[in-house]
């Protein structure tokens, strides 16, 4: 009985083989896919958090450029514009 045993299960050697070489190399491929998708998730992490300095940067660069003062400052050097009641004095030596 022991010999009719193992005439039967010949085939399960191999096949056991084969399923472990497929299993070994599917966590392989799929280990080193992992490894990349998480470079690459770090990478657009970085990127977001630069990109959000960047906007909060910007958005406090709005905040000074609409203050009151600010928006004065520019209408008087670059548009020329006085307040009322305000004298403006030219130099004709320059």
């Amino acid at each position: 009985m022991a010999v009719q045993k193992k005439k039967k299960s010949w085939w399960m050697v191999p096949l056991l083989a084969g399923v472990l070489i497929y299993a070994a190399f599917t966590f392989t491929s799929q280990s080193h896919e992992m490894y990349i998708l998480n470079l690459e998730i770090k990478q657009l992490e970085q990127k977001i958090a630069k990109e959000e300095e960047e906007r909060l940067r910007l958005l406090e660069e709005l905040d000074d450029i609409s203050s009151y003062d600010n928006i004065e400052k520019l209408a008087r050097e670059k548009l020329g514009m006085v307040k009322d009641g305000e004298r403006v004095f030219v130099d004709i030596n320059k």
